[in-house]
């Protein structure tokens, strides 16, 4: 079996994460190591963790998906980010 890929969900709706975890992880392949409810949150996490993926709401309160993804990406090597709207 493979390495699953570890992946952050970041959405303001705590519904919305529930619902991606449950749909992620019936694969399989995903594992979902942590939900962020901002941008903030899901920033430190990222930095944290170090997932491979980061799924990011492109609108939450405070720092919004695009700026969470912008500095992701320039702190987090190799980690890919979805951003959903």
């Amino acid at each position: 079996m493979s390495t699953p890929v570890n992946i952050l969900i970041a959405d303001d709706h705590s519904v919305v994460r529930a619902g991606l975890r449950a749909l992620l992880e019936r694969q399989g392949r995903f594992r979902v190591v942590a939900e962020a409810g901002t941008g903030e949150e899901a920033i430190t996490k990222a930095q944290e963790l170090r997932p491979d993926v980061a799924v990011l709401d492109v609108r939450m309160p405070g720092v919004s998906g695009i700026e969470a993804c912008r500095q992701i990406i320039a702190t987090v090597p190799g980690c890919k980010v979805i951003i959903l709207t």
